[in-house]
């Protein structure tokens, strides 16, 4: 028996060596295929993370991470963008709240957000350089896999155009309403300066007054002449008054508008007007008043002097948000250097009767306003105190050959 096996013995071992041996493979192996699936895994992984970091830098909405003290540790480029900071000159800035222009706003978000809830709303934010930019903020907390808060993000997204676009309906909302009003007042109202100018004509027709009275009639005189202007203009605002288009090259109206409007004052006119000029269809002498009215007012903004440039150029699909693909529009800009306007005066610069002037009837923006969307086209104004103002007025461009300046 033990001869046996002892002649086993080496087939024993032998057979416990092969069994061994395929566990350890057969354990190598599902080593090696946990390894690999752990590989792929930490590659998709990631190529994941390198897909979100992809994505969050190349959005357009600016995004900002910090932590629950309040210091900042990421943004992303839009982020560095829109307010000029990158984040170790945004936490070197020893005042909390900076990227908002309401200090008020920057608390409660913060508040909101420590209590664990989101804060989503539009507000001003503003820039490293001091510009207010409205924008739609949302606000959040960042928790780990526990459920513990270990930080704050915070998501820009500028809506300047959206909120010029809204302003815009609304403003056109509001001068409609105001322009029926307008017209009503402005019809019954003639009809009473026809009947007091008659009878003062008939007055004056009779011999025999004092020149006191003389002089008292003629002043009457000229109150309803003037009456009837304002009349006019109510008109004119109201309805904007049917316009004959025609064919219109620019440069020569532009030239023209611009020197009568400044004559005799002390201001300088600067031309950028080039070759290749788009015409317009319009009604060139509502568009000359609207040209007058602008440049009247920068002249009247700088009574000790300055200088107006009027420049001009084409547009096409891409230039400006209100272009649409095929279309060709002309864009004429009037730019001045004097004081400048605050946001509160901006915002009410096309309301009728509104005017900072001693005197005027603050129509002349307004009329210019109803003149410009009776042509289909858009007026908007630029103007930061200190720094002068620009308007800007777009005009859809007939579909024709370029041709020179005049």
């Amino acid at each position: 028996m033990t001869g046996l096996l002892i002649n086993l013995s080496p087939w024993l071992l032998l057979a416990v060596a092969l069994a061994a041996g395929g566990w350890l493979r057969h354990r190598y192996q599902q080593e090696l295929a946990a390894h690999r699936r752990s590989s792929a895994q930490l590659i998709q992984t990631q190529d994941m993370l390198r897909r979100i970091s992809q994505a969050v830098e190349s959005t357009s909405d600016a995004i900002g991470i910090g932590d629950m003290a309040g210091h900042s540790l990421y943004h992303n480029h839009a982020h560095i963008q829109l307010f000029g900071y990158t984040v170790d000159e945004l936490n070197a800035v020893p005042e909390s709240g900076v990227l908002f222009a309401d200090e008020r706003i920057a608390r409660e978000i913060l508040e909101c957000v420590k209590e664990g809830r989101s804060w989503r709303g539009e507000t001003d934010i503003k820039t490293k350089a001091g510009r207010r930019v409205p924008a739609f903020v949302r606000a959040d907390i960042i928790r780990d896999e526990q459920g513990r808060p270990v930080g704050i993000y915070g998501v820009f997204a500028d809506i300047t155009e959206e909120r010029k676009r809204r302003d815009a309906v609304a403003r056109a909302g509001k001068l409609e309403s105001l322009g029926l009003l307008a017209g009503g007042i402005a019809h019954d109202f003639n009809n009473l300066l026809a009947i007091i100018g008659g009878n003062v004509q008939m007055v004056q027709a009779q011999p025999g007054h004092s020149d006191f009275t003389v002089k008292r009639l003629q002043e009457v005189d000229k109150i309803v002449w003037r009456a009837r202007d304002l009349t006019q203009g109510l008109k004119t605002f109201a309805k904007g008054g049917t316009p004959i288009k025609i064919p219109t090259q620019l440069p020569g109206l532009i030239r023209e508008s611009a020197g009568l409007a400044a004559h005799g004052a002390a201001v300088e006119l600067d031309y950028w007007l080039p070759d290749g000029l788009r015409r317009v269809e319009a009604d060139e002498s509502q568009l000359g008043q609207v040209l007058h009215n602008i440049v009247l007012n920068a002249v009247q903004a700088m009574p000790a002097g300055g200088r107006i440039t009027l420049s001009a150029g084409n547009l096409a699909f891409g230039d400006d948000p209100a272009i649409r693909e095929g279309e060709h529009w002309v864009r004429v800009s009037i730019t001045d250097n004097g004081p400048g306007m605050t946001p509160e005066v901006l915002a009410r610069i096309f309301d009728p009767f509104f005017t900072t002037k001693q005197k005027g009837t603050g129509l002349g923006l307004a009329t210019s306003y109803s003149i410009v969307e009776q042509h289909g086209g858009r007026l908007r104004v630029e103007s930061t105190v200190g720094r002068g103002t620009v308007f800007h007025l777009l005009l859809p461009a007939m579909r024709e050959q370029l041709v020179s300046a005049a």
